[in-house]
């Protein structure tokens, strides 16, 4: 497949497939951008774009641990994910105990609680933490959000999770108190709902990806029962619901954004709080199928991700076709505003050639 892509964004095709058992050609984009070093200025493109993510990525062992970045190759999302990592910087760079991060885009906004180290100590019949210990930068995430798996005691077969978040910390069953001391508690707080007791239910806090198996991004995964396998295995669910393939939970979910979008970082950085405005998300895209035009039209993205410690900014864009046949008819894509010369090749029929043809662009394009 032939694709000029402009303005030199990382791209790769894949495959998906509906409810109906319909195949897709999905074509997926991805740009980053720098933060600007002046305040409120635009986030201008990397030189080099950050890579795409092919399989999903976690903080440690996977499947014992939480999603540092899910892979880039979703088939499609209804709503814009926002997803962020990075670290909590004490104001000013003096040592705190607590912090408040927060992060807006447009309308949208989220903050929590960022603490130091805390560990649980039984006092007698209670359990109390330790006070937090200060700290000028602590990196966070679902792993050390509240949640866990109570393993305190090592011959339970059955040991009890915490279904919202079973990659965090902090979460104990009554019946193991007496092994408590020691255990660390969570590194974040929803505002206004400190962590006072391991036994208790607290929302998790982070600003990652969530786990495929958490509630409330499980139940659009459909019904995987006895009448699937008999009547509708290999293929989707008849009630499998594309929202499942929203890596964030629903207060990180905004319509896909169709202008540029003002940023406010509040001490996700060592300056405090910085302020920036992203690019134009309208992405022209027009996909060919031989001489037929499959698709022409503006995509906005639906995945923003922020990686803050690199001071990066990706928007991720996907389209898909329906194909007649195989992948392979899909034959050109241009990405980007087309240059006068290529339309004027399509127009008469003819094959644009590049003057920077032999010269790769990022991603394998050409110009």
């Amino acid at each position: 497949m032939k694709v000029f892509n402009r303005p030199g964004y990382l791209h790769q095709h894949t495959m998906g497939m509906d409810v109906a058992g319909r195949e897709y050609f999905v074509m997926v984009i991805k740009g980053s951008f720098d933060f600007p070093s002046r305040n409120g200025a635009q986030a201008m493109p990397c030189a080099d774009h950050v890579p795409l993510v092919y399989a999903d990525q976690a903080t440690g062992e996977p499947g014992f641990s939480s999603t540092r970045w899910e892979t880039d190759f979703a088939f499609r999302k209804p709503k814009c994910d926002i997803v962020v990592q990075g670290a909590a910087y004490a104001p000013g760079g003096r040592k705190t105990e607590r912090v408040q991060v927060g992060l807006r885009v447009g309308r949208w906004q989220k903050s929590f609680h960022v603490v130091g180290h805390r560990e649980w100590r039984v006092l007698g019949p209670s359990v109390r933490a330790t006070d937090p210990y200060p700290f000028v930068r602590q990196s966070f995430g679902y792993d050390t959000a509240f949640g866990g798996v109570d393993r305190l005691n090592p011959d339970d077969p059955q040991p009890l999770a915490y279904m919202p978040n079973p990659h965090g910390r902090g979460f104990a069953s009554f019946r193991n108190q007496a092994q408590l001391s020691g255990q660390p508690l969570p590194l974040t707080e929803e505002v206004g709902a400190p962590v006072v007791s391991p036994y208790e239910e607290y929302r998790p806090m982070a600003f990652g990806p969530v786990w495929r198996g958490r509630t409330d991004r499980l139940r659009h995964g459909g019904t995987y029962d006895a009448a699937w396998e008999r009547d509708v295995f290999p293929f989707l669910p008849r009630d499998f619901d594309d929202r499942y393939y929203q890596q964030v939970g629903e207060d990180q979910q905004i319509d896909k954004p169709q202008r540029a979008q003002d940023v406010v970082l509040l001490n996700l950085t060592p300056a405090g709080r910085e302020a920036f405005r992203l690019p134009d998300p309208a992405l022209p895209v027009r996909l060919f199928r031989d001489w037929e035009t499959a698709f022409d039209g503006l995509l906005y993205p639906d995945t923003l991700l922020f990686d803050t410690e690199a001071r990066k900014v990706s928007m991720v864009w996907r389209v898909q076709v329906p194909l007649k046949r195989i992948i392979t008819e899909m034959t050109e894509m241009w990405v980007g505003r087309p240059r006068r010369g290529l339309l004027r090749a399509k127009e008469s029929g003819k094959t644009y050639v590049p003057l920077s043809s032999g010269i790769p662009l990022p991603g394998g394009a050409v110009s």
